[in-house]
C-alpha cells in the first residue's frame, strides 16, 4: 500500500478496461497464429497445445489467453505449477479444483498471489485447517481460517494465537456468543474486540456489552447494534449509557480523595477511572494510585501531574508497571530518553524491555523529540519480532512520532490494529491509501 495526496474537486481517468479488451484481442489473433481456434462460442480442442502455449509463449497476454481457454484438470494443474509467469500461475491455479494440489500451492508457492488463488478455491476443511496452521504467510492463514468452519479449531486460535490477525479471523466464525463475551474483557487488541462485537448474535450478549464492557469504545459498538437492530432493550441499555456519563460528570467536582483513588485503580470501566484520576489532586493519592495503576490513561493523566521530584523518583522505584518506572525517572531527569533506549537495544536486552521504553514514551502526553528515532526504530523492530505486548502504544506514537514511511510500514506490516492505525494517520492528513509500493521496513514476524 502507498499513500498519496487526496486533490480537491473532481477529476477523471481512463481505467483499464478497454485496454483490456483490446489486449483480449490482440492476444486472440496471435492465438490464432498459433494454429489454434478461438471463435466465440467454440472451445479450443487441443488442450495439450494451449498448455504449451500458456507455458511457453513469448506474449504474457497470449499465455494468459490460452490458460482461460483450458479446462482439461491435469493441464491446469501442470500450468498452475510450472508457469514461471505470476499471473499465468494465478489464472491457472484459480481453475483448478484438486483439493490436494491447491493446499500444496497454498503452502509451497513464492508468490503471496498465487497463494491467495489457491486458498479461494479450497473447500476441503482438513486442508484449510492444515493451511490456516502450516502456511508461514498472515496472507494465507487468514483467508483459510475465515474458510475453517471446526468450532474448536477456531476457539483454540480465537483464545490462544499470538497473533491479532489470526485471533481476528478466527472470532469471526464463531457461533457461542457466551465464548465469544468472555474473550472480550482479557482482549488487548482494539481491531479483534470489534470483530467480537460484530459478531456478537444475540440481543443479550449485546446488551451486556453495552452495560459492562470496560472500553468505552466496545460499550458504544454494542449500543450501535441494538439501536440498529430496533431492539427492544436499546432503551434500557442507552439509558445506563446516559447514567454512566452523569457519574463521570459527577467525578469533576468529587472531594473524596479516598474514593477517588479507589476508582482510579478499581473503577469498572474506563472512563470512570480517567474521571477519577483527572480529578485527583492530593500528592499521597497521586503517589499511590501510580503506583499501583494499571490503566494507560490513568497513568499518563497521574504522570501529567506529578512534579515532585522525591515522588518521582520513588515511582521510578517501585511502581508496579514497569514503563511508569521509566516515565518517572525520566521525568525526574534521572535517566535521559537516549540511556533509555540504550539499554533497551544493547546486546542480551529482551523485547519486553524495548516494549517498555516505547510504553514510556507514551506516557507523556507531549511530544519527547529526543526520543522520535528511538520509537521509530522500537516499532519496527517490535514489528519484526511480531511481539504485540505494545500495540496500543505503537497505535498512540504514530500520531506524534510517525510520518508517511512508518505509516505505511504500519499499513503493510501485516498486523489489523497498526493496519487500522496507519490509515487513519493518512486520513487524517489528506492522503489516500491505494495498492503500490509504499515502504514495507518490516513484517510482522519477519524477524522471529
Amino acid at each position: 500500500m502507498n499513500m498519496q495526496r487526496s486533490a480537491g474537486g473532481t477529476k477523471r481517468r481512463i481505467t483499464g478496461a478497454r485496454l483490456i479488451a483490446a489486449t483480449t484481442l490482440c492476444a486472440m489473433f496471435l492465438l490464432i497464429g498459433c494454429g489454434l481456434s478461438v471463435e466465440a462460442g467454440e472451445p479450443v480442442s487441443d488442450q495439450a497445445t494451449l498448455a504449451k502455449t500458456a507455458l511457453e509463449a513469448k506474449e504474457s497476454e497470449v499465455r494468459r489467453a490460452a490458460v482461460e481457454r483450458l479446462t482439461d484438470q491435469a493441464l491446469l494443474a501442470k500450468v498452475a505449477v510450472e508457469a514461471k509467469d505470476v499471473s499465468v500461475r494465478t489464472l491457472a491455479t484459480a481453475k483448478v479444483t484438486n483439493q490436494t494440489l491447491l493446499a500444496k500451492i497454498a503452502l509451497g508457492d513464492r508468490e503471496s498471489e498465487v497463494r491467495r488463488a489457491a486458498v479461494e478455491r479450497l473447500t476441503d476443511q482438513a486442508l484449510l485447517a492444515k493451511v490456516a496452521v502450516e502456511a508461514k504467510g498472515l496472507d494465507v492463514r487468514v483467508p483459510a481460517i475465515e474458510k475453517v468452519t471446526n468450532q474448536t479449531l477456531l476457539r483454540q486460535w480465537a483464545g490462544k494465537d499470538p497473533q491479532a490477525a489470526i485471533r481476528q479471523a478466527a472470532v469471526t466464525g464463531i457461533g457461542d456468543d457466551r465464548f465469544l463475551g468472555r474473550l472480550l474483557q482479557p482482549e488487548p487488541s482494539a481491531a479483534v474486540r470489534v470483530a467480537i462485537v460484530k459478531t456478537l448474535r444475540a440481543e443479550e450478549a449485546l446488551r451486556d456489552v453495552a452495560l459492562t464492557a470496560y472500553y468505552q469504545e466496545d460499550r458504544d459498538q454494542a449500543l450501535q447494534r441494538l439501536r440498529q437492530a430496533h431492539s427492544p432493550v436499546f432503551d434500557a441499555a442507552a439509558a445506563a449509557h446516559a447514567e454512566l456519563r452523569r457519574k463521570v460528570e459527577a467525578l469533576a467536582v468529587e472531594t473524596d480523595d479516598n474514593k477517588l483513588l479507589v476508582l482510579a485503580i478499581e473503577g469498572n470501566v474506563d472512563v470512570l477511572r480517567a474521571a477519577a484520576a483527572r480529578r485527583l489532586s492530593d500528592p499521597v493519592a497521586l503517589e499511590q494510585v501510580a503506583l499501583h495503576a494499571d490503566d494507560r490513561e490513568v497513568l499518563k493523566i497521574l504522570l501529567a501531574k506529578l512534579n515532585d521530584t522525591a515522588i518521582l523518583n520513588r515511582i521510578a522505584a517501585a511502581a508496579d508497571d514497569r514503563p511508569m518506572r521509566l516515565a518517572a525517572a525520566r521525568k525526574a531527569e534521572a535517566r535521559s530518553w537516549r540511556d533509555i533506549f540504550d539499554a533497551a537495544t544493547a546486546k542480551g536486552a529482551t523485547v519486553e524491555r524495548l516494549g517498555d521504553a516505547l510504553a514510556a514514551v507514551s506516557l507523556f502526553s507531549e511530544v519527547q523529540p529526543e526520543a522520535v528515532d528511538g520509537v521509530q526504530h522500537a516499532c519496527l523492530n517490535l514489528i519484526r519480532r511480531g511481539d504485540e505486548s505494545r500495540i496500543p502504544e505503537m497505535v498512540d506514537l504514530l500520531e506524534g512520532y510517525g510520518d508517511k514511511t512508518l505509516a505505511e510500514d504500519y499499513l503493510n506490516c501485516g498486523q489489523p490494529d497498526l493496519d487500522a492505525a496507519g490509515r487513519s494517520w493518512a486520513q487524517r492528513r489528506g492522503y489516500t491509501v491505494n495498492p503500490g509500493p509504499g515502504s514495507h521496513r518490516a513484517r510482522w514476524g519477519s524477524g522471529r
